[in-house]
């Protein structure tokens, strides 16, 4: 038989499957280049494998057909000559049957992905030439690179499914990858761009696995002109599913929900019919944690009439703050703010066991831990310091902490709204009924009319007691009742003894006592308070609990 002029009729029957399967080995020759990362699940067995059906047409040289098995081999590479080879299917023996033959070839899978590819065969001991084009079935051309697959959805609402048969939690049904750009990009006039469903897992998950810190999203979602990322739940309440969440965040290092807004709106912005507009929840840290530079990091608004209804409600567990507010840096501002335009509460705490609402500040004044502008109104009172009132220094010389004080007369109000100012002087004399009280420290005016964030230049808002005495005409705190110091001149007197305004200018002594009916009393209106110590007489500093009379 001649084998060198074997005539070859060859029809590519078609690519029945191309979704994994078992690949042919490759033989000796030249090694095959990396076709791309391949799926995860690429040696697993498919319903239908990765092969593809090849026949001729096999004759001698006088055109009869041959018969027999007959040594073949079949080579795929990237040229017409030359180039890579990307696939060897290894000599097989292949029936012939009256000059027909069929040979079903375990390809690489992968390799069809929209390639150029041209098919090398070998015959009985001889390479054919030339190198044969494979070349697509008409309907295949929609699965090249930059094909388009358009028409109208059939019955099943769909143009192209793709659908993976099994349970594979870690596979996937369509694989995107790209080293740059979209991996998958789905857009839309007016539906949804991508759309995920289903049961009981994840309708759309994003995953970033890269290494390099603050690099990548898990999930990039924006818009032009609506809504960046939207959820909704319609899911019930239950054990598993306790607040069946719109939108779930969580972090193992960071922050479980970001908002960042580069304008003046709000970085997060949450909108409640009946329940919770934005919830928080930590077991260690801030269950909702706001920031602004320039606005405010939390905002909580209501606009039902319900007295229930709040617009930043915290609930805190064991050692926790059910809601905490904090400003850094140096510049004016306030932690928490609460502002109702109605008639409620602008802000409103309760405890069945603790503080309902606790403030602190760091200032080494101490200045302020509540502020107000407004009456403040109360039941009862506990208290570790004493009481102050705003007053002016209406004498001709300036006034110092410990100077005992006497009213002067009054002057008019500091800030619209407010009763007239009380001027205070030095006591003048022993026993004056005129006394109100002892200095404690300046008061900064500004802090009168001071707007909501507070004093604009805080520096102003140093106690004047620090930085030197309280001249004519300024404002100063004086304890009208509790724990102070006091300048005390005169004789001795012990543990508890009254003491009223002294002989010496702005300085108190032991009161003086007067006999009614064989019992000695103080003149009325003349105590100052009672000495917390006992003191050997001369001139000095002591604590005086102020209990005016």
């Amino acid at each position: 038989m001649n084998t060198k002029t074997l005539w070859l009729v060859v029809t590519v029957i078609g690519l029945l499957a191309l979704l994994g399967g078992s690949a042919g080995a490759l033989t000796a020759g030249t090694e095959p280049q990396d076709v791309g990362p391949l799926p995860d699940d690429a040696e697993i067995a498919a319903d239908v494998p990765a092969r593809i059906n090849y026949q001729g047409r096999l004759t001698d040289a006088s055109g009869l057909p041959l018969d027999g098995a007959y040594p073949m081999r079949f080579q795929l590479y990237s040229g017409a000559s030359g180039g890579t080879q990307w696939w060897d299917s290894g000599t097989l023996s292949v029936a012939v049957d009256d000059g027909l033959f069929n040979a079903a070839l375990d390809v690489i899978a992968p390799v069809f992905d929209g390639r150029e590819l041209w098919l090398r065969i070998y015959v009985n001991g001889e390479w054919l030439s030339p190198r044969q084009a494979l070349l697509p079935a008409p309907y295949a051309l929609s699965l090249r690179p930059g094909a388009e697959i358009a028409g109208q959805p059939d019955p099943s609402g769909y143009v192209l499914r793709v659908e993976m048969a099994g349970a594979h939690a870690t596979r996937a049904a369509v694989w995107g990858y790209t080293s740059t750009g979209d991996a998958v990009r789905g857009t839309s006039a007016g539906g949804y761009g991508l759309a995920g469903y289903t049961d009981d897992g994840y309708a759309v998950r994003g995953l970033d696995s890269g290494t390099t810190q603050a690099r990548g999203y898990g999930g990039y979602f924006s818009s032009a002109n609506g809504i960046g990322v939207y959820g909704y739940s319609s899911g019930l309440t239950t054990a598993s599913n306790a607040y069946a969440p719109g939108v779930y965040g969580r972090s193992q290092n960071g922050v479980g929900v970001y908002g960042l807004s580069d304008t003046s709106r709000a970085g997060v912005y949450g909108e409640s019919t009946s329940s919770f507009g934005v919830y928080g929840r930590s077991s260690t840290d801030a269950g909702v944690y706001g920031y602004s530079s320039s606005d405010v990091g939390v905002y909580g608004y209501t606009g039902g009439n319900d007295s229930n209804d709040y617009g930043v409600l915290g609930r805190g567990g064991d050692g926790t703050y059910a809601v905490r507010g904090y400003k850094s840096g140096s510049g004016s501002g306030l932690g928490v703010y609460g502002q109702n335009d109605g008639t409620g509460s602008g802000v409103s705490g309760n405890s069945v066991s603790y503080v309902g609402v606790y403030a602190y500040t760091a200032r080494g004044d101490n200045n302020w831990g509540l502020y107000t502008s407004d009456n403040i109104h109360y039941a009862s009172v506990t208290a570790l310091g004493a009481e102050m009132q705003v007053v002016q220094n209406g004498d001709t010389a300036p006034l110092e902490v410990g100077d005992v004080v006497e009213i002067a007369g009054m002057d008019a109000p500091l800030d619209e709204g407010l009763p007239p100012v009380i001027l205070v002087r030095r006591v003048r004399e022993a026993g004056s009924s005129a006394v109100l009280g002892v200095v404690a420290s300046g008061y900064a005016r500004e802090w009168l009319n001071a707007p909501p964030e507070g004093p604009t230049d805080p520096d102003s808002a140093l106690l004047q007691s620090q930085t030197g005495p309280i001249a004519p005409g300024e404002t100063l705190q004086v304890v009208v009742r509790g724990p102070a110091q006091v300048k005390v001149a005169g004789g001795a007197f012990n543990l508890g003894d009254l003491l009223s305004g002294g002989a010496v200018v702005g300085c108190a002594q032991r009161a003086a006592l007067v006999s009614i009916e064989g019992v000695e009393l103080a003149p009325p209106g003349s105590v100052l308070g009672k000495a917390l110590e006992a003191w050997d007489g001369g001139e000095g500093l002591i604590y005086v609990y102020i209990t005016l009379q």
